[in-house]
């Protein structure tokens, strides 16, 4: 008994290490066994759920998505259920009755039946997910918002200088907008179509769009909101609706773009969605764009590459399942030096619009018009194709008061001919006194193949090479040269002439009596030709029928010439050659 109770009060424990008891020495060994299984069992859960994931602690919607994914109980799931493309009816009939939360919270706004759909969490398995049409927009009140990051922005890049063309000069705006388009010539040159157009922000203030339609303005890329390029936060244009209302109101065409500082996939689907939001209710005309920039201090400088590439793919992706058009607003060293090798993927897909501007389109005077491209100007040389053009941050535009950027839509090319003025006839001859239009039947056919009276004038100059009016040419006998010039719209003035001959009229039109020959409803009283019904009286015979009032009185001009009886008939002719009644 003694030796019963020493061994119950030394232990199993102490037992097993001095060896003295064999059924002790067993029981410990079967419960180390079992407590290393159950250890081992739960690391292999935990390394299988943590394989191919990234989860960071300070994202909540990532912890309850792990959470979640630790309640699945990998451990009693085979490889085959785990990688298995079909959710089973079990599954799907557990989570029918609410939605999942997923990696990315509620982004998508669908139900999750698989685990499968909780391990995708890089930017290219989401991206994959937009394609498929899988993530819808988000709300627009689940999108925070912080509008003390909605500050003016500069741009960043190089103002280039345009290149030099053979057949168009370099534009001067210093210089007056008609010396800004190629001087004419027989060659024809090849040009592109285009709209003139402008991008502008609140910081533009209240504008004046019927002002900025007469100035020539066609299109406008309003900012609807952005991305504060220091703290990441989202903000509207307060403006927006405003200005997009009363563009459209003045006949401005209306495209839509974001100030977009996205740096990942999410961040491009939280941009899209805010912009869809803003769009709504409003007939957008022209694309919606990515205006994705960067700088010195900007949250954007580290992307490059393909995770650009993949932000940029994001937005435009959302967008077009939505309805709209997506194009992607981008300078140069974006496309060379960003993008890069993926360049092609992006811009082989979406409109872009470039940003180049030149230094020639900075406003040096007050006028309006000597900052705009025209006709003829050259455009950036590029290997891929771009459809809108910002080629001046600095432009002056009726109906703004601050400077705004400057763009044009490329519309296609046109190749203009020299300018032409067809005239009937280049030599022309009148009678003084007779009427004459010289633009009868005169018109001009512009570069472009249009037929116009439009800006089609002459000028008349005499022998002496002097300038003369049409009403003293018409009374004047002489030689003279009509000059027609015509000013292309594109293309320049040009001028061809026409020789006009002005003659003496005939006389047989008014005959005027002479001493010779006199006229039998004019007669002249002389000597040398009578006339029977009015007989000119002399001293030899007088005529009963016109008495002579007085011998000395000097003859007047009447309906019947009176003659006088004592001057000599050779006189009398000065007196018929006045009369022109008879």
């Amino acid at each position: 008994m003694q030796k019963k109770a020493a061994k119950e009060k030394q232990g199993k424990f102490s037992r097993f290490c001095t060896a003295t008891e064999k059924p002790a020495r067993i029981s410990l060994i079967l419960a180390a066994a079992i407590a290393f299984a159950t250890i081992g069992s739960v690391c292999v859960a935990a390394i299988m759920s943590n394989k191919n994931t990234d989860l960071p602690s300070e994202n909540i919607e990532l912890n309850a998505a792990q959470q979640y994914l630790n309640q699945v109980s990998f451990a009693a799931s085979s490889s085959e259920e785990e990688t298995s493309a079909e959710p089973s009816d079990e599954i799907v009939e557990e989570t029918s009755g609410e939605p999942k939360v997923t990696k990315r919270g509620a982004l998508t706004g669908e139900n999750v039946f698989d685990v499968k759909d909780l391990k995708s969490l890089s930017d290219e398995d989401l991206l994959k997910a937009v394609k498929q049409g899988k993530v819808k927009v988000i709300e627009k009140k689940d999108i925070k918002q912080d509008q003390s990051q909605n500050v003016k922005t500069t741009h960043k890049g190089t103002i280039a200088d345009a290149p030099k063309a053979t057949n168009t000069p370099k534009p001067q705006p210093t210089k007056a907008a008609a010396t800004n388009v190629p001087t004419p010539t027989m060659a024809p040159i090849t040009v592109v179509n285009y709209e003139l157009g402008i991008d502008i922000s609140e910081f533009q203030g209240d504008i004046n769009w019927s002002k900025v339609k007469k100035d020539g303005i066609s299109f406008a890329f309003i900012r609807c909101g952005g991305r504060g390029y220091t703290k990441g936060t989202c903000y509207e244009d307060k403006k927006f609706a405003q200005n997009v209302k009363n563009a459209k109101k003045a006949g401005v065409k209306v495209g839509v773009y974001f100030f977009s500082q996205a740096i990942t996939v999410e961040e491009a689907i939280e941009e899209a969605s805010l912009t869809i939001a803003m769009c709504k209710g409003y007939g957008i005309d022209l694309p919606v764009v990515m205006d994705w920039e960067t700088g010195s201090g900007y949250r954007t400088q580290p992307l490059k590459g393909e995770a650009f590439a993949n932000v940029l793919d994001a937005f435009c992706t959302l967008i077009a399942k939505n309805g709209y058009t997506p194009a992607v607003y981008l300078c140069s060293d974006d496309i060379n030096n960003r993008l890069g090798k993926y360049q092609s993927r992006i811009l082989g897909v979406y409109k872009l619009w470039y940003a180049y501007p030149y230094s020639c389109y900075w406003p040096a005077s007050k006028s309006y018009k000597s900052n705009y491209y025209q006709a003829g100007d050259t455009i950036p040389p590029r290997s891929y194709a771009f459809e809108y053009w910002q080629y001046s941050w600095h432009g002056k535009v009726a109906g703004i008061g601050t400077e705004v950027d400057l763009n044009i839509r490329i519309l296609g090319k046109t190749t203009l001919k020299a300018p032409e003025i067809n005239i009937p006839n280049t030599s022309i001859t009148t009678t003084a006194g007779q009427n004459f239009n010289p633009m009868d039947g005169v018109k001009a056919k512009t570069c472009q193949g249009n037929v116009t009276t439009d800006n089609l004038s002459y000028a008349i100059t005499n022998e002496a090479g002097q300038s003369v009016t049409l009403d003293q040419a018409k009374q004047t006998v002489g030689k003279y040269v009509i000059t027609y010039t015509f000013k292309d719209p594109f293309r320049g003035t040009i001028s061809v002439t026409a020789n006009w001959e002005v003659k003496a009229a005939t006389v047989t039109d008014t005959p005027t009596p002479t001493p010779e020959g006199g006229s039998t409803d004019v007669p002249s009283p002389t000597p040398s030709s009578g006339n029977t019904d009015v007989p000119s009286p002399t001293p030899e015979g007088g005529s009963t029928d016109v008495p002579s009032p007085t011998p000395t009185e000097a003859p007047q001009a009447t309906d019947t010439p009176v003659p006088t009886p004592t001057t000599a008939p050779s006189e009398s002719t000065d007196n018929t050659e006045n009369s022109t009644d008879g």
